[in-house]
């Protein structure tokens, strides 16, 4: 799902300015390898605006996406780790802390991605310890125990 390269996907910070930035940093890795396109981030971030925080699934993970046709070139899954987390709704006090970036090329692709996915999120053990998680190749193993 992250693919061979997984230690390129995988980013951790301490902290970061707003949601928009972190969309950003979150997709940087899909853009250095070609996976997508500057105007999928900015379609990721203008669904945002319009529709709202729908992409944070729980009180800690989001997953930002957009359609395959605003710039997806290849399936793809990227994870940004923020060690104080950021708001994507201000009248939520909740705290994102991982997001993850997904592009998928297909209707199919995207649904066999979700699924995968959905195993780390439904697992809230899981989740602990990648909040927890000091490292990338800590990171890499929890996903690894998963996927």
């Amino acid at each position: 799902m992250l693919g061979e390269d997984k230690r390129n996907k995988i980013n951790i910070i301490d902290k970061i300015e707003n949601w928009e930035n972190a969309i950003k940093l979150a997709a940087k890795p899909l853009i250095l390898d070609n996976s997508i396109t500057e105007n999928y981030i900015r379609a990721m971030i203008n669904n945002i605006k319009k529709f709202g925080a729908y992409i944070v699934i729980n009180d800690t993970i989001a997953l930002a996406h957009s359609r395959p046709e605003d710039g997806v070139i290849k399936d793809c899954l990227s994870l940004l780790k923020i060690n104080d987390g950021v708001i994507f709704d201000e009248n939520l006090s909740e705290k994102v802390y991982l997001i993850f970036v997904l592009g998928a090329v297909t209707n199919k692709s995207h649904i066999d991605i979700l699924s995968k996915l959905m195993e780390i999120i439904d697992n809230h053990d899981i989740i602990d310890r990648m909040i927890k998680a000091t490292s990338i190749n800590l990171l890499i193993e929890i996903l690894e125990e998963v996927l």
